[in-house]
C-alpha cells in the first residue's frame, strides 16, 4: 500500500529521511520500501492483515510512527462554520437493512465544482488514485487520511419523499439494475445492499457510487455520506458482482464506528475550503443497532511478562509503550489492567497486548540469554529396544520384514477353526469386508504374503513385529508378538522346522536366556488353541509361562490360500512374556579356569520324540560336569524306517575345580547312554 512521505511529514513534522523512516517502519511495524514519483518519495508498505482496519491510512500510520519515536499522537482538529439552515428540514435518512450499522449525512449548498489544486492532485497520484475534481478528490483525500470510505451525491438529483429529499438504505429488489460511475451495468438480487432514493438505487452500499446522483461540473448542492456497513455483507456482494474497490476493501476488514463522524466532518471542512459553499447546520446520524463499543479490560499479571516475552522488562516501560499506542493502562498491586483503544479491533487477549508492548520496545533490542531449559534423555523404551534387537538378529538370516494390516476379512474368518472364530473382535464400522475383524494371529497375513511372492521366488522368509487381538471372557486383549514364517516351493532333505527353531534359539541366546530356562514341548490342546492351526510342532514354555509356538500350519489352511504342496513353518512369540524372562535372566559369570572335554553322540529313536525332550534327558542324566549340549545333525528319510530319525549332539563337559580326566568323562557318558536306552534310543 502506498503512502505519501511528505503528507506524513506534514502531519508529524519528523526529521527522518524517507530511507530512515522506511528502516524504522520495517523494524517496528511492517516491511517498507521507498519509491519515487517525479522525485517525490513514496512509501510502499506491506500492511499486515490484522492492521488493515486501523493502519491503512495516513493518520493510522502517523500514529504508529509517533509511538515508534516515543511521542504521543494527537488527531488534527476539525473546525468549520455551519449555516443557519437545519439539515433535518431538507433531508431524511431511513435504514431498512440492519447490515447498515451506522449512516451519517451532511449537506453543503452552493459549491463550485472545479479542478483540484496541484498539492491535492499530487497526493492522490502518489497513492495511486486518479484526480477527478475538487469535490470527489476531497472525498478520496479524506479516505486516504482517515481510512473511512466516503461518498458524495448530487443533492438536486436525489428524489423527494413526501416533503423532503429521502435516502433509504435497503436490500436490492430481485432483478433491480444499477449503472455505476464507470457506466457499467449490474443486475442485482436480494442479497445486495443499496443506497437509494424513493425511486431507484443511487449506489451499491460500501462498494461503488451510481451514475444517477453523480457529481458533475454543474453540481451546486451535495450530500456527504459516511457510513459503517457489516463487513461480511460488503464482501459477499463484492465477490458476487466481481466488483472490488478501495471502499469495499476497507469495509471488508472492519472499521471503527467513531471514524465515521470524524471523517464526514473532515470532508466538510476540506470541501468548504476547496469549493466554497455553506454547510447546513448539524448532520443526520442513523443507526440500526447500538454502535457504542464496550471497552474490553484485559488484566495481565506482572509475572506474565517475562514468562511470555522471555526477558525482563520494567513495568513503567510497559505502561509507557502501551500508552503511546493509545492504550489506557492502570497499575494494580500485582497486575496491569490494559484497555485497548476502540480502533484496535485486533487486540483481544493478553498475549496481543504483551506483543504490542514488546514491538514498540524493539525486537532488535532484545537481550540474548542462553536457554534455561534442562535437557534430559527420555526413559529407555524397552519394547522398542527389543524390536530393534530382533531386527538386527534377523539380518543374518535374510528374512524380509513385512507390515501387514491388523485386520482380516469376512472370507479369512471362514478359514479359521471354530474356537478361533469365537475369539474374533468385530469392527463396529468397518471400511469394507476386507477389514471386518481384528487379526487374532499374524499367520493369515503371512499366508497371503506367500501366495503373492511365490510368483517371484522358491524360498521365502518373512517376519513381523506387531499385535494380535482377541476376546477373552468379554474383555478385549492385544498382545505384542514377534511372528515369522519360512517357506519353500518343494520339501527339502532337511526340514525347515529346525532352521526356524535355530532362529528362535539363537535369538534367545542373544538375550542371555539359557537353554535350561525354556523348553519346547509337544503341541496339545491343553497347551493352547494353536493346536487347531498347527498340525505338527511345539509350544515353548518357561516354567509354566507360555512363550510361543512353532510348527507347520494345517494343510486345510494352506490350501485355503492356494499354497498346496509348499513346505512352511510358522512361529509366533509373546513379546510381553519374553521381556519379563529377559529381565530375570541377565546375569554375569567369570570365565572358566579349566579346559572343556567334547564328545559327540549319535542315536536312532522314534520320530515322536522332540529334540527338546532328548536334550532334557541328557542334561538330567549328567548334571555334575555336563556344561552344554548342542544338536548338530538331524536325518530322516532314505535308509531309515518311516517312524525313525537320527540325531547327533555335541556334549561339552567341564569341571569348575579341576581338569577332567577321561575316566570321569566316560562315567558321565555311561549315565547318558543308560538314560537314552530307557526311551528306546539306539546308540550308534
Amino acid at each position: 500500500m502506498k503512502f505519501s512521505y511528505q503528507w506524513l511529514k506534514d502531519i508529524l513534522n519528523f526529521k527522518e529521511s524517507p530511507e530512515e523512516l522506511a528502516g524504522l517502519l520495517t523494524m517496528f511495524f511492517a516491511e517498507t520500501q521507498v519509491e519515487r514519483k517525479n522525485k517525490r518519495p513514496i512509501l510502499e508498505i506491506d500492511i499486515l492483515p490484522n492492521r488493515a482496519a486501523d493502519a491503512s491510512c495516513h493518520l493510522g500510520l502517523a500514529r504508529e510512527i509517533s509511538a515508534i519515536c516515543g511521542k504521543r499522537f494527537y488527531y488534527p482538529k476539525i473546525s468549520f462554520k455551519e449555516g443557519k439552515n437545519k439539515i433535518n428540514n431538507f433531508l431524511e435518512i431511513k435504514i431498512k437493512n440492519k447490515e447498515c450499522q451506522l449512516y451519517l449525512a451532511r449537506v453543503i449548498l452552493d459549491i463550485l465544482v472545479d479542478e483540484s489544486p496541484k498539492w491535492l492532485k499530487e497526493r492522490l497520484e502518489d497513492c495511486g488514485i486518479r484526480p477527478i475534481n475538487n469535490v470527489v478528490d476531497a472525498a478520496n483525500y479524506v479516505m486516504l487520511l482517515t481510512g473511512q470510505p466516503l461518498h458524495i451525491f448530487d443533492f438536486d438529483k436525489v428524489s423527494f419523499g413526501k416533503k423532503k429529499k429521502t435516502i433509504i438504505i435497503r436490500q436490492a429488489k430481485k432483478g433491480e439494475k444499477i449503472t455505476t460511475l464507470e457506466n457499467k451495468n449490474y443486475l442485482l438480487d436480494e442479497s445486495a445492499m443499496v443506497v437509494a432514493d424513493e425511486v431507484s438505487p443511487l449506489a451499491l452500499a460500501g462498494i461503488k457510487g451510481g451514475e444517477k446522483a453523480e457529481v458533475t461540473k454543474a453540481t451546486k448542492n451535495i450530500i456527504l455520506e459516511s457510513a459503517n456497513f457489516k463487513s461480511s455483507s460488503i464482501r459477499q456482494t463484492s465477490k458476487k458482482l466481481g466488483l472490488s474497490t478501495d471502499a469495499s476493501w476497507r469495509f471488508e476488514r472492519g472499521l471503527d464506528f467513531d471514524l465515521a463522524e470524524y471523517a464526514i466532518n473532515g470532508l466538510a471542512e476540506l470541501i468548504l475550503k476547496l469549493a466554497g459553499g455553506e454547510a447546513m447546520k448539524n448532520f443526520i446520524s442513523k443507526k440500526s443497532l447500538d454502535v457504542s463499543k464496550k471497552k474490553s479490560f484485559i488484566p495481565i499479571g506482572n509475572q506474565s511478562w517475562e514468562k511470555f516475552l522471555g526477558w525482563p522488562i520494567k513495568i513503567n516501560r510497559i505502561v509507557k509503550n502501551l500508552e503511546l499506542l493509545g492504550f489506557d493502562v492502570k497499575k494494580k498491586n500485582d497486575y496491569l489492567l490494559a484497555v485497548p483503544p476502540l480502533f484496535r479491533i485486533d487486540i483481544k487477549t493478553k498475549e496481543d497486548v504483551m506483543g504490542e508492548a514488546a514491538r514498540i520496545f524493539g525486537f532488535n533490542k532484545l537481550p540474548s540469554f542462553l536457554p534455561k531449559e534442562f535437557l534430559s534423555l527420555p526413559e529407555e523404551n524397552e519394547f522398542w529396544f527389543f524390536k530393534e534387537k530382533i531386527k538386527d538378529w534377523l539380518k543374518g538370516y535374510h528374512l524380509e520384514e513385512v507390515y501387514n494390516y491388523s485386520f482380516i476379512s469376512e472370507q479369512d474368518k471362514t478359514f479359521l477353526p471354530e474356537e478361533w472364530k469365537e475369539k474374533l473382535i468385530e469392527i463396529e464400522n468397518p471400511t469394507s469386508d476386507l477389514a471386518k475383524f481384528l487379526r487374532p494371529t499374524l499367520l493369515l497375513g503371512f499366508l497371503k504374503n506367500l501366495n503373492y511372492n511365490f510368483n517371484f521366488a522358491d524360498e521365502l522368509g518373512f517376519f513381523e513385529i506387531g499385535k494380535k487381538f482377541f476376546k477373552k471372557d468379554d474383555f478385549f486383549k492385544e498382545i505384542p508378538v514377534f511372528s515369522g514364517i519360512l517357506a519353500k516351493g518343494e520339501k527339502g532333505k532337511i526340514p525347515i522346522f529346525y532352521q526356524a527353531k535355530g532362529i528362535i534359539e539363537g535369538l534367545f541366546n542373544s538375550w542371555g536366556i539359557d537353554k535350561d530356562d525354556y523348553a519346547f514341548k509337544n503341541l496339545s490342546p491343553e497347551k493352547g488353541d494353536y493346536v487347531s492351526l498347527i498340525s505338527e510342532g511345539a509350544v515353548i514354555f518357561s516354567r509354566d509361562k507360555f512363550l510361543g509356538v512353532l510348527g507347520y500350519p494345517k494343510e486345510k489352511l494352506i490350501k485355503s490360500y492356494g499354497l498346496e504342496g509348499k513346505e512352511m513353518v510358522f512361529w509366533e512369540l509373546n513379546l510381553e512374556n519374553l521381556i519379563v524372562l529377559v529381565r530375570e535372566e541377565i546375569e554375569f559369570q567369570s570365565l572358566p579356569k579349566y579346559p572343556a572335554v567334547i564328545r559327540d553322540i549319535s542315536i536312532f529313536l522314534e520320530r515322536k520324540f522332540l529334540v527338546d525332550e532328548i536334550l532334557e534327558i541328557i542334561q538330567k542324566a549328567a548334571p555334575d560336569y555336563l556344561e552344554d549340549v548342542d544338536l548338530f545333525d538331524v536325518y530322516e528319510g532314505k535308509g531309515l524306517p518311516f517312524d525313525k530319525k537320527s540325531l547327533s549332539f555335541h556334549l561339552v563337559f567341564r569341571s569348575k575345580d579341576d581338569t577332567l580326566k577321561s575316566k570321569e568323562v566316560e562315567k558321565e557318558m555311561e549315565k547318558i547312554f543308560k538314560a537314552l536306552k530307557k526311551i528306546g534310543a539306539e546308540i550308534r
